[in-house]
């Protein structure tokens, strides 16, 4: 399931007083997500934010390439699906749910460093996808 002809959808929500923003893969609702049991979150901070914390400009265009490359390359070589991201106050989230924990984790540990950004990503097993359960819920 590719990324690329999916269709997403936006959230608006708070969170510690400050404006957050969800795009969110709504072809994800129906597939089996205990093919992909492990879900992958990806941390990176803008170094160039408006007062609400969010990138704007040649940062947001930069974190979205960031993204369009994990994106190209998880899908094509791993058993990957994207969710989407989230937008909170100086933290941009990307999530992906994955079966190959390995080598997804392989790629981030090579690929993040190379972004000069701050950045981190963790991988849990999640084969319910508690994760991102309430936005599905609001589907």
């Amino acid at each position: 399931m590719k990324s690329n002809n999916a269709t997403y959808t936006g959230f608006e929500f708070e969170v510690e007083g400050y404006p957050a923003v969800a795009i969110i893969n709504t072809d994800l609702r129906e597939v089996n997500r205990a093919e992909y049991p492990y879900s992958v979150l990806i941390r990176i901070v803008p170094d160039v934010f408006n007062e609400y914390g969010h990138p704007e400009g040649a940062e947001y265009d930069y974190l979205l390439e960031i993204e369009k490359t994990m994106i190209g390359y998880l899908e094509e070589t791993t058993r990957t699906v994207h969710v989407g991201h989230t937008t909170l106050y100086r933290l941009r989230e990307v999530i992906f749910y994955t079966k190959d924990r390995e080598a997804v984790e392989e790629y981030l540990g090579d690929y993040l460093p190379s972004i000069e950004k701050e950045s981190s990503f963790e991988i849990e097993h999640d084969p319910e996808w508690a994760f991102v359960s309430e936005f599905y819920e609001l589907l």
